[in-house]
């Protein structure tokens, strides 16, 4: 007899090698795990209260489904399975634990807060440095290949930083930085304590660091907010940025999370733009119809459309 909750895994795309070891864990730790694929998940089980949506193919739009789901108050718990094929070793047995302790957060597995290093400035004024303009791209499930399309549209020479806070687990960083690296012309690398920030370079936020940018343009970090449920946060950086810098924008992605409306908010109400991916071109619309739905949103659209409207902005 099984002592802990019925975990429903929902395969989105082809059935994955990572998705068959979760499997076998969590029956080891006393779960037990019902599969479907996701045309196949109409009737719901009211024994099982949370589901882990495995997505292999981003080409399917899973809004109803999600949608569906939250109907039966389930809760949602994501996983890239391109990104957790990868994973071997040691890295693999932390991906395991994270999700784990998303499913029972009595599992206390998450890493500690950052050392503090430096002390914040307010106010940087980075025109100093060729930095026309800051964009904070936030993203969730399905956000990095939208992120390599929008990333893909520019040269690299255009006088504006972009600052990625993708919810992920620390132990998908090194493959997320090189995975966003690929689009081609603008560099994409983590953000590190002493680093130079630089016009036309997009800087990748680490999950168990804030950042802060000095007056001389270099990067230092601060404790994290231990008690957030998303890595790295959305909100935690628009509010940093926000008491950091004199003007941020933001761009919204493909995913699902309250996090993030917070921080458009004050992104929109600070005199930021706040623009969003269109719902047909994400693979989870949640947090960009949020904000559509406050009014928020300047602009909507695809990817390159979304950077098209941003090269148009630096001309202005």
């Amino acid at each position: 007899m099984h002592d802990r909750p019925v975990v429903g895994l929902v395969h989105i795309g082809e059935h994955q090698p990572s998705a068959q070891f979760l499997i076998k864990q969590l029956e080891v730790t006393g779960y037990q795990v019902k599969q479907f694929d996701v045309d196949d998940l109409v009737d719901f089980d009211d024994d099982i209260t949370t589901y882990i949506l495995n997505l292999f193919d981003n080409e399917l739009n899973i809004d109803d489904l999600i949608n569906r789901l939250s109907d039966q108050d389930a809760r949602l718990i994501f996983n890239d399975a391109r990104i957790s094929n990868e994973l071997v070793g040691w890295n693999k047995n932390r991906w395991l634990r994270h999700l784990l302790h998303k499913i029972d957060q009595a599992n206390d597995i998450l890493p500690k807060a950052a050392v503090s290093e430096g002390h914040q400035s307010t106010g940087v004024d980075l025109a100093q440095f060729g930095i026309e303009s800051v964009w904070i791209l936030a993203a969730s499930i399905g956000g990095p290949e939208s992120l390599i399309k929008f990333l893909g549209e520019f040269n690299g020479d255009e006088p504006v930083l972009f600052l990625i806070v993708q919810h992920m687990d620390s132990e998908f960083v090194a493959m997320m930085e090189k995975q966003l690296d690929k689009n081609g012309q603008i560099p994409v690398k983590l953000a590190q304590a002493g680093d130079q920030v630089a016009a036309g370079e997009a800087l990748l936020i680490p999950v168990d660091e804030d950042i802060i940018i000095h007056q001389d343009g270099s990067l230092g970090v601060k404790d994290i907010n231990e008690h957030r449920l998303t890595t790295p946060c959305i909100d935690d950086v628009c509010y940093d940025m926000l008491e950091n810098l004199k003007q941020v924008n933001m761009a919204v992605f493909s995913g699902m999370a309250k996090d993030g409306i917070k921080g458009a908010t004050n992104v929109f109400e600070n005199g930021g733009r706040v623009i969003t991916q269109s719902a047909d071109s994400c693979v989870v619309s949640a947090i960009a119809q949020e904000i559509r739905n406050l009014k928020m949103s300047m602009f909507d659209g695809e990817p390159v459309a979304m950077a098209q409207y941003i090269k148009e902005t630096l001309k202005s």
